[in-house]
């Protein structure tokens, strides 16, 4: 019974992810610009994160520190990767 239990709860976790992962996908690709864009003008990533504002800094560590967004985080990296590897190269 407590490992059907688990196993439900596994697979929402799993849910949730999957439906979270466009949106983590698109905050990636987001992100991956403003870094390449401050990149260009000389500065570092710890300036690019200085010159960001309160609601920037509070939606980037709510959705890159959040454990309920983990899951869909490694998948949009990896999607990411696999999508942009020429360019990273």
């Amino acid at each position: 019974m407590l490992f059907e239990v688990f196993l439900i709860m596994i697979a929402v976790y799993i849910l949730i992810s999957l439906l979270i992962l466009p949106c983590q996908y698109r905050f990636l690709i987001t992100l991956k610009k403003e870094e390449e864009k401050h990149r260009k003008k000389g500065r570092t990533q710890g300036e690019m994160y200085d010159t960001m504002n309160a609601g920037e800094l509070a939606l980037h560590s709510n959705m890159q520190g959040n454990p309920l967004f983990f899951l869909a985080n490694i998948l949009a990296s990896i999607i990411y990767w696999f999508k942009h590897r020429k360019q990273n190269v």
